[in-house]
């Protein structure tokens, strides 16, 4: 074996070292819990009352000897109320919580939480990462990759990526890191 071949052996025993050290970085090895972010619940909507008509006072009832044939008066139509559609939020935040790098959070649809936003067209959603790990934010799907409407690149531990839709539709998005992690966002 010759001095080359022993370098070589060193490099790779070295570059492997320095790999484990950065995955092990990353793994959920703090002890320091992360911060919750809740999403304020929505306004209640106001739905229309129907109002009651008073009941009818019963009269007595008079035998008549003749039975005649009388027209009921019409009944006044009550203009309809047109109802007011919810107002859509303009803004929504989604946490990747922690333990998301960790396989078996698809199952509850908890990678992403809420795991699906609903906001209007022009509104903006923002993703904290409370994980330890470093996770994305990439439009597509697992199975057909990044469809390019966005892409935050990596997102370290505590840091937060935020798009503005400006087209209504609803978008699919997924962590290339962690494939099972899946969440969309719907915009009216």
């Amino acid at each position: 074996m010759t001095s080359a071949d022993k370098f070589g052996i060193a490099i790779s025993i070295g570059f492997t070292v320095a790999l484990i050290a950065v995955a092990m970085s990353f793994s959920a090895t703090s002890m320091t819990p992360a911060p919750v972010v809740t999403t304020p619940p929505p306004p209640p909507m106001e739905t229309p009352t129907m109002e009651e008509e008073p009941a009818m006072e019963e009269e007595p009832m008079v035998e008549e000897e003749t039975p005649t044939m009388e027209e009921e008066p019409a009944m006044e139509e009550e203009p309809m109320v047109e109802e007011e559609e919810p107002e859509v939020a303009m803004s929504a935040e989604v946490s990747i919580p922690s333990g998301s790098s960790v396989p078996g959070c698809e199952e509850t649809d908890e990678c992403y939480v809420p795991n699906t936003v609903t906001i209007g067209v022009g509104g903006t959603v923002t993703w904290t990462n409370d994980d330890t790990a470093a996770h994305t934010v990439t439009s597509g799907t697992p199975s057909d990759g990044p469809d390019g409407a966005f892409d935050s690149s990596i997102v370290m531990a505590g840091k937060t990526f935020e798009h503005t839709f400006d087209d209504a539709g609803e978008y699919d998005y997924f962590c290339i890191v962690h494939p099972w992690m899946t969440g969309t966002v719907i915009v009216e």
